[in-house]
Protein backbone atom coordinates (compact mmCIF):
# COMPACT_ATOMS: atom_id res chain seq x y z
CA UNK A 1 0.00 0.00 0.00
CA UNK A 2 1.28 3.66 -1.01
CA UNK A 3 2.32 6.39 1.78
CA UNK A 4 -0.66 8.18 0.23
CA UNK A 5 -3.42 5.17 0.87
CA UNK A 6 -2.11 4.33 4.54
CA UNK A 7 -2.63 7.68 5.72
CA UNK A 8 -6.11 8.02 3.71
CA UNK A 9 -6.56 4.74 5.89
CA UNK A 10 -5.67 6.18 9.01
CA UNK A 11 -7.44 9.59 8.79
CA UNK A 12 -11.15 7.76 7.24
CA UNK A 13 -10.87 4.47 7.49
CA UNK A 14 -11.05 3.18 4.16
CA UNK A 15 -8.54 3.01 1.40
CA UNK A 16 -8.29 5.17 -2.22
CA UNK A 17 -8.64 2.32 -4.60
CA UNK A 18 -6.25 2.14 -7.41
CA UNK A 19 -8.14 3.82 -10.86
CA UNK A 20 -8.66 1.20 -13.06
CA UNK A 21 -6.79 2.50 -16.54
CA UNK A 22 -8.37 2.87 -19.65
CA UNK A 23 -6.24 1.94 -23.20
CA UNK A 24 -6.01 4.62 -25.94
CA UNK A 25 -9.11 2.83 -27.44
CA UNK A 26 -11.18 2.52 -24.46
CA UNK A 27 -10.22 -0.78 -23.56
CA UNK A 28 -10.14 -1.51 -20.00
CA UNK A 29 -6.62 -2.45 -18.61
CA UNK A 30 -6.53 -3.96 -15.46
CA UNK A 31 -3.05 -5.36 -13.63
CA UNK A 32 -4.10 -7.03 -11.08
CA UNK A 33 -6.58 -9.80 -9.36
CA UNK A 34 -7.92 -6.65 -7.25
CA UNK A 35 -9.01 -4.88 -10.29
CA UNK A 36 -9.97 -7.37 -11.88
CA UNK A 37 -12.73 -8.34 -9.44
CA UNK A 38 -14.27 -4.88 -8.98
CA UNK A 39 -14.83 -4.99 -12.83
CA UNK A 40 -16.31 -8.26 -12.86
CA UNK A 41 -18.53 -6.69 -9.75
CA UNK A 42 -19.60 -3.60 -11.84
CA UNK A 43 -20.25 -6.38 -14.60
CA UNK A 44 -22.47 -8.36 -12.22
CA UNK A 45 -24.16 -5.15 -10.39
CA UNK A 46 -25.32 -3.61 -13.84
CA UNK A 47 -28.05 -6.43 -14.43
CA UNK A 48 -26.57 -6.94 -17.88
CA UNK A 49 -24.04 -9.88 -17.23
CA UNK A 50 -24.26 -12.37 -19.61
CA UNK A 51 -27.20 -15.34 -18.48
CA UNK A 52 -25.87 -17.89 -16.83
CA UNK A 53 -23.21 -15.70 -15.05
CA UNK A 54 -24.20 -15.78 -11.67
CA UNK A 55 -21.12 -14.63 -9.42
CA UNK A 56 -17.87 -12.00 -10.19
CA UNK A 57 -16.02 -15.14 -9.81
CA UNK A 58 -17.76 -16.55 -12.56
CA UNK A 59 -17.34 -13.20 -15.27
CA UNK A 60 -13.72 -13.55 -13.81
CA UNK A 61 -13.39 -16.95 -15.11
CA UNK A 62 -14.76 -16.21 -18.37
CA UNK A 63 -12.38 -12.65 -18.78
CA UNK A 64 -9.09 -14.85 -17.82
CA UNK A 65 -10.38 -17.10 -20.41
CA UNK A 66 -10.48 -14.58 -23.03
CA UNK A 67 -6.99 -13.10 -22.15
CA UNK A 68 -5.67 -16.48 -23.06
CA UNK A 69 -6.66 -16.75 -26.05
CA UNK A 70 -5.99 -13.01 -26.79
CA UNK A 71 -9.67 -11.22 -26.06
CA UNK A 72 -10.04 -8.08 -24.21
CA UNK A 73 -12.49 -8.19 -21.15
CA UNK A 74 -15.87 -7.60 -22.87
CA UNK A 75 -14.79 -9.62 -25.97
CA UNK A 76 -14.90 -12.71 -23.80
CA UNK A 77 -17.61 -11.95 -22.40
CA UNK A 78 -19.52 -11.80 -25.45
CA UNK A 79 -17.71 -14.86 -26.63
CA UNK A 80 -17.09 -17.52 -24.41
CA UNK A 81 -19.73 -19.22 -22.73
CA UNK A 82 -20.09 -22.78 -20.81
CA UNK A 83 -21.85 -25.43 -23.00
CA UNK A 84 -22.28 -28.30 -21.17
CA UNK A 85 -19.70 -28.12 -19.01
CA UNK A 86 -16.81 -26.83 -21.14
CA UNK A 87 -15.46 -23.00 -21.84
CA UNK A 88 -16.40 -22.69 -25.52
CA UNK A 89 -15.83 -20.04 -28.68
CA UNK A 90 -19.08 -19.22 -30.04
CA UNK A 91 -19.79 -17.01 -33.42
CA UNK A 92 -17.53 -15.45 -34.85
CA UNK A 93 -15.47 -15.19 -32.00
CA UNK A 94 -13.41 -18.65 -32.70
CA UNK A 95 -12.47 -17.60 -35.97
CA UNK A 96 -11.62 -13.98 -35.04
CA UNK A 97 -8.42 -15.65 -32.35
CA UNK A 98 -7.33 -17.62 -35.31
CA UNK A 99 -7.29 -14.77 -37.94
CA UNK A 100 -5.40 -12.80 -35.06
CA UNK A 101 -2.67 -15.21 -34.79
CA UNK A 102 0.43 -14.18 -36.14
CA UNK A 103 0.80 -17.24 -38.27
CA UNK A 104 -2.24 -17.05 -39.76
CA UNK A 105 -2.41 -16.67 -43.59
CA UNK A 106 -5.81 -17.56 -45.17
CA UNK A 107 -9.41 -19.13 -45.32
CA UNK A 108 -12.11 -20.26 -47.88
CA UNK A 109 -15.07 -22.03 -47.68
CA UNK A 110 -17.38 -22.94 -50.14
CA UNK A 111 -20.45 -25.48 -50.02
CA UNK A 112 -21.29 -28.09 -52.71
CA UNK A 113 -25.51 -28.11 -52.85
CA UNK A 114 -25.55 -30.72 -55.30
CA UNK A 115 -23.43 -33.27 -52.84
CA UNK A 116 -24.62 -31.57 -49.61
CA UNK A 117 -21.00 -30.59 -48.67
CA UNK A 118 -19.29 -27.75 -46.64
CA UNK A 119 -15.41 -26.86 -47.20
CA UNK A 120 -13.40 -25.43 -44.90
CA UNK A 121 -9.58 -24.60 -45.49
CA UNK A 122 -7.34 -22.79 -43.08
CA UNK A 123 -3.91 -22.16 -43.95
CA UNK A 124 -0.40 -20.85 -41.48
CA UNK A 125 2.14 -19.13 -42.84
CA UNK A 126 5.02 -21.33 -44.33
CA UNK A 127 2.35 -24.49 -43.85
CA UNK A 128 0.06 -26.55 -46.15
CA UNK A 129 -3.13 -26.15 -46.23
CA UNK A 130 -6.00 -27.45 -43.42
CA UNK A 131 -8.58 -28.42 -45.11
CA UNK A 132 -12.01 -30.20 -43.84
CA UNK A 133 -14.84 -31.17 -45.49
CA UNK A 134 -18.54 -31.80 -43.35
CA UNK A 135 -21.72 -33.31 -45.38
CA UNK A 136 -24.98 -34.42 -44.99
CA UNK A 137 -23.74 -38.07 -44.38
CA UNK A 138 -21.36 -37.06 -41.33
CA UNK A 139 -24.20 -34.92 -39.89
CA UNK A 140 -26.77 -38.04 -40.34
CA UNK A 141 -23.95 -40.36 -38.53
CA UNK A 142 -24.13 -37.95 -35.63
CA UNK A 143 -27.24 -37.58 -35.49
CA UNK A 144 -27.27 -34.49 -36.17
CA UNK A 145 -29.66 -34.19 -39.55
CA UNK A 146 -32.94 -33.35 -38.81
CA UNK A 147 -32.45 -32.45 -35.11
CA UNK A 148 -34.84 -29.83 -33.72
CA UNK A 149 -33.05 -26.46 -33.42
CA UNK A 150 -30.45 -24.67 -35.94
CA UNK A 151 -29.82 -28.01 -37.78
CA UNK A 152 -33.42 -28.04 -38.76
CA UNK A 153 -33.87 -24.60 -39.70
CA UNK A 154 -30.18 -23.50 -41.01
CA UNK A 155 -28.66 -27.05 -42.28
CA UNK A 156 -26.29 -25.25 -44.85
CA UNK A 157 -24.93 -22.87 -42.04
CA UNK A 158 -24.42 -25.78 -39.82
CA UNK A 159 -22.71 -27.80 -42.15
CA UNK A 160 -20.49 -24.62 -42.63
CA UNK A 161 -19.52 -23.97 -38.84
CA UNK A 162 -19.14 -27.90 -38.70
CA UNK A 163 -16.35 -27.88 -41.05
CA UNK A 164 -14.88 -24.78 -40.02
CA UNK A 165 -14.42 -25.79 -36.48
CA UNK A 166 -12.83 -29.11 -37.18
CA UNK A 167 -9.88 -27.02 -39.53
CA UNK A 168 -9.43 -24.17 -36.86
CA UNK A 169 -8.88 -27.03 -34.00
CA UNK A 170 -6.42 -28.74 -36.59
CA UNK A 171 -4.82 -25.98 -38.34
CA UNK A 172 -4.81 -23.67 -34.39
CA UNK A 173 -4.60 -26.04 -31.64
CA UNK A 174 -1.89 -22.80 -29.97
CA UNK A 175 -4.29 -19.85 -30.50
CA UNK A 176 -7.32 -21.93 -29.29
CA UNK A 177 -5.60 -23.06 -26.45
CA UNK A 178 -7.63 -26.06 -25.57
CA UNK A 179 -11.45 -23.81 -25.44
CA UNK A 180 -13.80 -26.05 -27.16
CA UNK A 181 -16.18 -24.27 -30.31
CA UNK A 182 -19.70 -23.83 -29.19
CA UNK A 183 -20.94 -25.43 -32.39
CA UNK A 184 -19.89 -28.60 -31.65
CA UNK A 185 -19.73 -28.26 -27.97
CA UNK A 186 -23.70 -27.70 -28.05
CA UNK A 187 -24.46 -31.25 -29.49
CA UNK A 188 -22.79 -32.81 -26.86
CA UNK A 189 -24.56 -35.15 -24.70
CA UNK A 190 -25.19 -32.91 -21.68
CA UNK A 191 -23.16 -34.20 -18.39
CA UNK A 192 -25.12 -35.54 -15.65
CA UNK A 193 -25.88 -32.35 -12.96
CA UNK A 194 -25.36 -34.64 -9.93
CA UNK A 195 -23.10 -34.37 -7.44
CA UNK A 196 -22.29 -30.74 -8.92
CA UNK A 197 -21.18 -27.75 -6.24
CA UNK A 198 -23.16 -25.06 -6.43
CA UNK A 199 -21.72 -21.74 -8.13
CA UNK A 200 -21.89 -19.28 -5.84
CA UNK A 201 -19.40 -15.96 -4.48
CA UNK A 202 -18.20 -16.72 -0.99
CA UNK A 203 -18.70 -20.32 -0.78
CA UNK A 204 -15.34 -22.30 0.59
CA UNK A 205 -15.11 -26.15 1.38
CA UNK A 206 -13.19 -26.51 4.72
CA UNK A 207 -10.75 -29.01 4.59
CA UNK A 208 -12.31 -31.93 6.03
CA UNK A 209 -14.89 -31.63 2.97
CA UNK A 210 -11.92 -31.69 0.24
CA UNK A 211 -12.27 -33.96 -2.47
CA UNK A 212 -9.86 -37.07 -1.80
CA UNK A 213 -8.72 -37.93 -5.52
CA UNK A 214 -7.90 -41.58 -4.48
CA UNK A 215 -10.67 -42.24 -2.87
CA UNK A 216 -12.85 -41.61 -5.95
CA UNK A 217 -10.37 -43.89 -7.69
CA UNK A 218 -11.12 -46.54 -5.75
CA UNK A 219 -14.57 -46.40 -5.70
CA UNK A 220 -14.75 -46.18 -9.20
CA UNK A 221 -12.34 -48.98 -9.90
CA UNK A 222 -14.84 -51.48 -6.93
CA UNK A 223 -18.35 -49.84 -8.23
CA UNK A 224 -20.23 -53.09 -8.22
CA UNK A 225 -23.21 -51.49 -10.45
CA UNK A 226 -21.81 -52.41 -13.77
CA UNK A 227 -21.20 -48.84 -15.04
CA UNK A 228 -18.30 -46.86 -15.47
CA UNK A 229 -17.82 -44.43 -12.25
CA UNK A 230 -17.24 -40.39 -13.32
CA UNK A 231 -14.91 -38.99 -11.89
CA UNK A 232 -14.87 -35.29 -12.09
CA UNK A 233 -11.64 -33.37 -11.58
Amino acid sequence: MSKENSQALAVTGEAIKTPIALGASGTIKMVSIDELMRFSRWIINSGMAPKGLPSPEAVMVIIQHGAEVGLQPMQALRGIAFINGRPSLFGDAALAVCMAHPSFEDKAESFDADKVVARCMMKRKGQTEVVRLFSIDDAKRAGLWGKQGPWSLYPQRMLTMRARSWAMRDAFPDALAGLSITEEVQDFKPLPKSNERPAASGIVLPDEQAIDITADVENAETSTDGEQAEIKW
